[in-house]
């Protein structure tokens, strides 16, 4: 869940400095619960923006966010190549919900753990390279690749929900109308709606040593 921020959020100077704090906490990946989990990921926890609900930042702050997780994913690239096995390493930006955005990776037994994350999106868009437009050179390095945000629901659980008086009826038909898929289990269906885009970056160009 997110939202656009309206009222007026002070200290932008504050804020600046928690992205510096941010980077430095996520640059040295941890390699002992990598190889003890073989997956890790660095989220945007950034105080006031991530929350219940979210709060995107103006572009201006985004791009400060992107420029630091670049330089996440660097380091973290560094590492996982030092592993001497195939891994995935990408950047998820979320267009809509953009405080969600995070680097992730994974190897050996977990390698396709979040590869079937996100449906593609045929949509035919380009990136977004415009919001970005201090950034073209760093993002020009990766090949950025649609998908779609969604939200899910299951049957079972919406039916619960209008039980308890959670939700109307109307609510689940207005999710079934809106649904761009629907998948149906033995004993149980699953409708997703379309929630914004994500971009899934990964690297094409070596980082700088």
């Amino acid at each position: 869940m997110y939202r656009s921020t309206k009222k007026k959020i002070r200290g932008w100077k504050r804020h600046k400095r928690k992205i510096d704090v941010w980077k430095e906490r996520h640059l040295r990946l941890d390699m002992e619960h990598v190889r003890d989990r073989h997956r890790d990921y660095a989220k945007l926890w950034i105080h006031p923006f991530y929350g219940i609900p979210n709060v995107n930042p103006p572009d201006w702050y985004n791009r400060l966010l992107v420029k630091a997780m670049i330089d996440v994913y660097d380091e973290w690239h560094r590492r996982m190549e030092a592993e001497n096995e195939d891994f995935y390493l990408k950047i998820w930006l979320f267009e809509h919900d953009f405080i969600g955005s995070q680097i992730v990776t994974a190897y050996k037994e977990a390698i396709d753990f979040y590869s079937d994350a996100f449906d593609k999106e045929d949509g035919g868009q380009s990136f977004p390279m415009k919001r970005f437009e201090p950034l073209q050179h760093e993002l020009n390095r990766f090949d950025w690749q649609l998908h779609i945000h969604a939200h899910y629901y299951w049957l079972s659980e919406m039916e619960e929900d209008a039980a308890a008086g959670l939700i109307t009826r109307e609510d689940i038909l207005h999710i079934k109308d809106v649904s761009y898929q629907k998948v149906t289990y033995e004993h149980d269906v699953l409708y997703k709606v379309k929630a914004g885009n994500v971009w899934i970056g990964s690297l094409t160009e070596e980082p700088s040593s």
